[in-house]
């Protein structure tokens, strides 16, 4: 458990950054780190790809422009974001503490508040274990 929040840790670092650096550096960053960390590629796609929609949502006219829009361009839509926050909640993975942390700073005013709420508690009370 101790390496899933060392790697989750990699891209809540990046998000705190974002608005400031390059995104493509900040991606190739991100990468080296994971390296580092030896973490499988799954799980560093996973965690990436969750930067991605963050960078998506929150900076989308610079992310746009970038060599990383261009690699994750096909996968940033909100149900594909919903289906993965669902698969992580049916495995109670380490990485949902990310997509969390990326739904809460990103979708509250943009989805049904009914819907956010239902689909906050059940990733709030999924996390819980993880903690």
């Amino acid at each position: 458990m101790q390496k899933e929040l060392k790697w989750n840790k990699v891209i809540l670092e990046a998000m705190a950054v974002c608005r400031y650096a390059n995104i493509d550096k900040l991606f190739l960053a991100c990468e080296d780190k994971f390296c580092e960390l030896n973490a499988p590629e799954k799980e560093m796609s996973l965690r990436l790809y969750a930067l991605a929609f963050y960078c998506d949502k929150i900076y989308h006219h610079e992310f746009s422009k970038t060599a990383a829009f261009t690699r994750f361009a096909d996968i940033l839509g909100i149900a594909r974001f919903d289906r993965a926050i669902k698969r992580l909640i049916e495995k109670e993975d380490p990485a949902l503490i990310v997509f969390w942390t990326i739904f809460r700073l990103s979708f509250e005013n943009t989805i049904g508040q009914k819907r956010y709420l239902t689909l906050e508690n059940k990733m709030r009370f999924s996390i819980l274990p993880l903690l």
